[in-house]
């Protein structure tokens, strides 16, 4: 799907605020709102805005234990990959668990209670599954940033199609 600056300016706004009416999503983007939702249904559709969330704070909901925690495992077999992917699809305290190139296999991301929490979660995690090696975390003392908008400057606007 070729995006043109109205798709871009859609995207950048819709990343910073998805609760925007259609209306006030148009006075942002200098559109109208017909063309707006027309834009969003079909950005929706293609996959580029896959979904519409609502970010919380997790330590007004009582997780402020914040960690990353880095895997290394024994060998890279797709089998072993899929069983862990399968138990880290069980924990409801990690939100982030990315396969990664390096010295570590994988890196997660989750909100813990507090350590009691983490360290269940980390037994259930990799004490079952025999390939996992060593883990190591890294609680969260401070935010530096905090932005999960991706940025759109590297979207090639030089065959964009044109618009209203």
């Amino acid at each position: 799907m070729g995006l043109d600056a109205l798709d871009i300016r859609i995207v950048e706004v819709l990343q910073r605020d998805a609760s925007l009416t259609n209306a006030e999503l148009a006075d942002r983007v200098h559109s109208t709102p017909s063309t707006c939702l027309r834009r969003v249904q079909r950005l929706v559709g293609s996959g580029v805005l896959p979904r519409n969330v609502f970010l919380a704070d997790a330590s007004k909901l009582g997780r402020g234990l914040k960690a990353v925690i880095t895997v290394t495992t024994r060998d890279h077999r797709r089998a072993d990959r899929e069983v862990f992917a399968r138990s880290i699809a069980r924990e409801p305290a990690i939100s982030f668990a990315y396969g990664v190139t390096g010295d570590i296999d994988a890196v997660l991301i989750g909100n813990f209670r507090d350590l009691a929490e983490y360290q269940d979660t980390c037994d259930r995690l990799f004490d079952t599954v025999e390939s996992i090696v060593r883990y190591t975390t890294h609680f969260i003392t401070e935010t530096y940033k905090d932005d999960p908008a991706v940025p759109c400057d590297a979207v090639d606007l030089s065959g964009a199609r044109q618009h209203p």
